[in-house]
């Protein structure tokens, strides 16, 4: 149904002119990866390069002169990057977990932070993965040179992660040195998990390449935000379906999902968010009558390949006209892209390009927007 073509075309030009960018800055950066501090100098600044944290509620970042303090105040995870090559300082806080700067090779544990890295043309310094949902079409291509990390061998899982000098996870685990919690998917706002990026870069000494990228996003969502008109605002509720199964008790339900973000590209793309203080039902026909006034419809359920089944997970039928969303055809789903394995790209891509989100619900709600011969990517 959706189509993300113009999607990777755009990423691939941004990662270009970063990279042409960096190279013609070289002298006014921080060390480029794989370098290393020579001679050791207490009074220098190691990172004229730096980040400052304007949007994102989730992490902290705070910089020394030879190394930087990174808390994930969501998971409470500390990390201290000393730049390789100097000294690693004392007195740092209990539990903070100490990398040498920058990381080289690196293991992905959550699809989530692909993007990012890809962003900043770190592709090739990730040399495992830790599932097979992702969906970035070149690491898919690069898969057999991949380490894929075992999820039913513990034994065999800590060797394969000891060959890297890192593994970004969504979870935290404290026993593990070389594990760095990432939470961008649970920041609050379209904006919010976009500057992630600038929590990635610290890694790498690459902040100047998050700044620009963050910065382009940030303005063109900003721009984005002012062409919907203030004449009409319809309905939109973000739903789903829950079979029965084993996590649930074997008992169907129906929700309704109030993610913040959610409710910001809602309402920044001309729309009205559906509010409601009831947000599970354990029938469809109390959900229904909740969502009867809705004009657009998004489902998220996870497994719906086609109309058939969402009619069939929600009891209704092409004929239900009563309900506007079905009437005028504005039922929507996010899996315009996914793997074999359906892993989906909005859980990878959609997280980081928060203006190309933007502009997909702007189309949703007013079919002319952000222009008239605009194709929705997600």
């Amino acid at each position: 149904m959706f189509d993300y073509k113009q999607f990777y075309v755009r990423l691939i030009y941004i990662i270009i002119f970063l990279f042409l960018t960096a190279k013609s800055n070289d002298a006014a950066e921080n060390l480029s990866p794989g370098n290393c501090v020579q001679t050791y100098d207490s009074g220098t600044d190691y990172f004229p390069s730096k980040v400052t944290v304007t949007t994102a509620s989730l992490f902290t970042i705070k910089y020394n002169n030879n190394y930087k303090l990174v808390m994930n105040t969501a998971t409470k995870d500390t990390f201290a990057l000393v730049q390789c090559g100097t000294p690693v300082p004392t007195g740092l806080p209990a539990g903070t977990k100490v990398f040498n700067i920058s990381l080289n090779n690196v293991a992905v544990m959550d699809t989530s932070v692909v993007p990012y890295l890809e962003a900043l043309g770190l592709r090739s310094h990730i040399t495992a993965l830790g599932s097979p949902f992702v969906t970035s079409p070149c690491l898919q291509a690069l898969n057999s040179n991949l380490t894929i990390i075992s999820t039913d061998n513990m034994t065999l899982e800590i060797q394969q992660l000891s060959k890297v000098d890192a593994s970004f996870d969504s979870m935290s685990n404290l026993s593990d040195p070389k594990s760095i919690s990432i939470s961008a998917a649970s920041d609050p706002g379209p904006l919010n998990r976009a500057e992630w990026i600038k929590f990635f870069s610290v890694f790498f000494n690459l902040e100047d390449s998050a700044n620009t990228f963050y910065n382009q996003i940030s303005d063109n969502y900003n721009c984005l935000k002012k062409l919907p008109s203030s004449n009409s605002h319809p309905l939109v509720a973000w739903v789903a379906y829950n079979e029965p199964s084993s996590f649930n008790n074997n008992t169907a339900s129906w929700t309704i999902n109030d993610a913040p973000y959610k409710k910001i590209f809602t309402e920044d793309a001309g729309g009205t968010y559906f509010n409601s203080t009831t947000l599970s039902y354990s029938t469809s026909s109390s959900f229904l009558s909740a969502i009867s006034n809705v004009d657009i419809l998004i489902d998220e359920t996870f497994v719906a390949p086609n109309i058939s089944a969402f009619y069939t997970n929600f009891n209704l039928n092409s004929n239900d006209n009563q309900y506007k969303f079905i009437k005028n055809n504005a039922i929507y789903r996010e899996d315009g892209l996914s793997n074999p394995s359906d892993g989906r790209d909005w859980f990878e891509n959609a997280i980081l390009l928060a203006d190309d989100v933007l502009e997909d619900m702007m189309n949703v709600i007013n079919p002319n927007l952000p222009t008239k011969d605009y194709k929705r990517l997600l």
